[in-house]
């Protein structure tokens, strides 16, 4: 992953600079020692007139130490490092495309702006701005804004809602908004589509009313798209994942805290096993959720709090698998755009951005659910 970062060149020289920095501390942990060593025993008749003479011919060849605490020697150990080693001339410096700031100024990784940092082309000097419409998945420019694939044939499945998603990209007070429109097949998935309906408005609550009515010594609130809804992960140009990563952190946020202690989440709701796929995922701009309903996306082994992180699906190109049940699709051109723009964002490598070599990951810049809107079509 470093050598990812920073290139082979930086790597071996920081490599070499970590083996001299961890000699130089051993050496002047070793000195200090020694220094000890003839305090204690200053004054005898005994003293090692070899370890006297190694130790000051240390003490002649090392900056001037004011203090004898081990911190000015080591101090005094790294400043001789860096003095005799200076960065070489063609390191490659690793720059951020998500932060502007610290991208103009070249010190993302430098003052520990990790977003702005880590990217698909991790610190390439020539890797696009993360903001920019036209910069792909892989950190290079596109040649054009993707127009997306064309909208879905319904294939006679009534619309019976509109739910339409509005998502921020980014976080600056700027950040670019994009809509899609999505028409719900109420009548041939009328549980699985209640079940979305409720998950992005009021929320869902799966816990005994008793909670919600006195307490129990514990706050909790349902789970729902509105609060804390992010796009999670994406395939690159092949689907978009959407949910909550954390309900804990969604309700903290809620009452403008960092945390909240007591927070009891809502676990899974019961499963949807009467309901089969009305149709295959075999197009662009299908809506799905998990093949059980919300909530049992992912590897089902997260806890409660992190049950919703995967809780719905958006297919940017045909896709196999039969883990997810399609319950709606996009409705205008508009919006398969749009889903192709959100698609081709660059992410952080790597599953959820730690683990390298996956295809997936987080969108580099963080993408919000920023508004929702729910209208029912006439005559449902």
């Amino acid at each position: 992953c470093i050598s990812n970062t920073i290139g082979i060149e930086s790597m071996v020289y920081l490599c070499r600079s970590l083996a001299i920095v961890a000699a130089a501390y051993s050496c002047s942990c070793n000195a200090f020692a020694t220094h000890q060593q003839k305090q204690s025993l200053h004054g005898q008749l005994l003293l090692n007139t070899e370890l006297k003479a190694q130790e000051e011919d240390f003490v002649s060849t090392s900056p001037s130490v004011a203090s004898n605490s081990r911190r000015a020697w080591v101090a005094a150990g790294l400043t001789a490092v860096l003095l005799n080693n200076p960065l070489p001339a063609n390191a490659v410096r690793a720059i951020g495309g998500a932060e502007v700031d610290c991208r103009a100024a070249g010190n993302c990784l430098e003052i520990g702006e990790l977003d702005g940092a880590v990217g698909w082309t991790w610190g390439g000097k020539d890797r696009c701005e993360a903001t920019d419409p036209r910069c792909g998945p892989n950190g290079k420019l596109m040649d054009s804004i993707p127009s997306g694939e064309a909208v879905p044939d319904t294939m006679g499945l009534k619309i019976t809602d509109i739910a339409t998603l509005e998502f921020g990209i980014g976080t600056r007070s700027d950040a670019e908004k994009v809509t899609i429109k999505l028409g719900l097949y109420g009548q041939n998935s009328p549980e699985s589509v209640k079940q979305f309906l409720d998950f992005i408005t009021s929320g869902l609550r799966t816990t005994s009313e008793l909670v919600f009515e006195n307490g129990m010594g514990v706050e909790s609130m349902p789970v729902a798209l509105s609060r804390g809804g992010i796009l999670a992960q994406i395939e690159p140009q092949k689907r978009l994942d959407i949910g909550i990563p954390s309900q804990a952190a969604s309700y903290a946020r809620s009452k403008g805290k960092n945390k909240v202690d007591d927070f009891l989440p809502q676990p899974r709701p019961k499963a949807i096993l009467n309901e089969e796929t009305v149709r295959p995922r075999n197009a662009a701009g299908l809506l799905t959720i998990p093949a059980k309903g919300i909530g049992w996306g992912g590897t089902n082994l997260e806890s409660d709090d992190e049950a919703y992180e995967s809780s719905f699906q958006i297919t940017a190109a045909p896709f196999e698998g039969k883990d997810q049940r399609v319950i709606g699709q996009v409705l205008d051109q508009e919006s398969m755009a749009n889903l192709a723009r959100l698609a081709s964002l660059p992410t952080k490598k790597g599953f959820k951005g730690v683990i390298p070599g996956q295809n997936s990951g987080p969108p580099l810049l963080k993408v919000t659910l920023t508004g929702i809107e729910v209208q029912s079509v006439a005559g449902n």
